[in-house]
């Protein structure tokens, strides 16, 4: 697991590369994120290893291209253990990837308004 929260260098240029649309992408991202996290908690209910897998999949790669590297290691994380097929033991994590994605939003939008 990665101590880095946030890969500032790779945030600012994606900051610097869209400049005005970084906003949008950041709000797309807000709202993309939540609902990721409520399909993972929806799947994890059904017990639907494939559905959780699916939804953390993307949340993985929507979070690691704006350089949350903790958050996209979260998923990582879920998503390889719903891969194998066992959802067993894993209600914590899901908790945890909807924590992180909250900490995640927070620190976005202090980053916008700085």
């Amino acid at each position: 697991m990665s101590d880095t929260y946030l890969d500032e260098a790779l945030f600012e240029e994606l900051r610097s590369i869209l400049d005005t649309e970084f906003p949008a992408l950041i709000n797309t991202y807000i709202q993309d994120s939540a609902v990721r996290v409520a399909d993972i908690r929806a799947a994890f209910a059904a017990d639907s290893a494939d559905g959780v897998r699916k939804a953390a999949h993307s949340l993985k790669g929507a979070s690691a291209n704006l350089g949350l590297v903790y958050l996209a290691e979260q998923c990582r994380e879920l998503e390889d253990a719903a891969r194998e097929g066992s959802l067993a033991g894993q209600a914590g994590r899901v908790e945890q990837v909807g924590q992180e994605r909250e900490r995640a939003v927070a620190l976005l939008q202090a980053r916008l308004q700085a």
